[in-house]
């Protein structure tokens, strides 16, 4: 391999003590998944959350599937971890 490609790569790849840091900070559920971690029967009270503006803050992926931070929902909740 070119030593010229491969330090190329390196300084474009990302470290892993940097990918450790991120995933403390994220860990995406869906919101079947985050109903059932909040012992809901359905999702369909954070589906009518979001429809009003209020609940947990969501991100949409290109199709329009809906994911939470579960991270961020439990320090919402007060939940240390």
């Amino acid at each position: 391999m070119n030593i010229n490609i491969a330090q190329e790569l390196k300084n474009i790849c990302v470290s892993d003590v940097a990918l450790a840091a991120i995933s403390e900070k994220f860990l995406f559920v869906s919101s079947k998944q985050l109903a059932k971690i909040l012992g809901k029967k359905n999702d369909s009270s954070l589906r009518a959350a979001r429809a009003n503006g209020t609940g947990f803050r969501f991100y949409k992926d290109k199709l329009g599937n809906v994911y939470y931070n579960l991270i961020e929902v439990l320090n919402e909740l007060g939940v240390k971890l």
